[in-house]
């Protein structure tokens, strides 16, 4: 009874890790956590090859562009936190929408709204368009 019990909770969990919301969760927190790591590996793999990224101040980049940005120099990003974040699916895209609070190096701490979406390529959620606003100084 006990062995049923396990598999039926560890098949339970299997189910819940699937579901495309966690997953595009998943991909958003890697993004920024190899944005700070200056993992460019990471950020080819997160990152869709028809990436188009608006930064808060306005600056568009190309995939190529952001993941050279991120990886000139020292590090750029201290910290970034989500909050209020919801995820909406619509089969193979994913919509994202979030408060991010930003901590660059040697900056105090700035709040964006956030709008991501993502696509599914090849089994993998990768973000496909960011843009960011920043919120009232």
């Amino acid at each position: 009874m006990i062995r049923v019990l396990t598999l039926a909770f560890l098949c339970s969990f299997v189910v819940v890790a699937a579901e495309p919301a966690d997953a595009v969760r998943e991909v958003a927190e890697g993004w920024y956590r190899a944005a700070i790591k200056q993992d460019s590996a990471a950020l080819n793999t997160y990152l869709a090859d028809d990436l188009t990224y608006c930064h808060a101040g306005g600056k568009l980049q190309n995939k190529a562009e952001y993941i050279a940005g991120v990886m000139k120099g020292p590090p750029h990003y201290e910290s970034m936190t989500y909050s209020d974040m919801k995820i909406r699916v619509y089969g193979k895209t994913a919509v994202l929408t979030a408060f991010a609070d930003v901590k660059l190096v040697n900056s105090p701490t700035f709040r964006v709204r956030t709008l991501h979406v993502y696509v599914e390529n090849n089994g993998h959620w990768q973000l496909t368009a960011h843009e960011s606003t920043r919120m009232g100084q």
